[in-house]
């Protein structure tokens, strides 16, 4: 029973983390992977796209570090 609760415990802090990773990836983030596509969005498809950023926080987190880094 004590592996269960330690795989639960790092699913609730992935978890966790990607809430806390979505909310600045909402608001500046998505215009900087995709401009072009994200740029004018209204606010609803930012809401629908928040459990997807929750999930895959860290390949977006990377994206946004990379193409951070090619604008410059």
């Amino acid at each position: 029973m004590v592996g269960i609760g330690i795989i639960l415990l790092v699913i609730e802090v992935y978890l966790a983390l990607g809430l806390l990773f979505s909310i600045p990836f909402v608001i500046k983030g998505v215009t900087v992977i995709d401009p072009d596509g994200a740029q004018g969005t209204k606010w609803t498809f930012r809401v629908i796209i928040i459990p997807g950023i929750i999930v895959f926080w860290p390949v977006l987190l990377k994206k946004w570090i990379n193409a951070k880094r090619n604008n410059k």
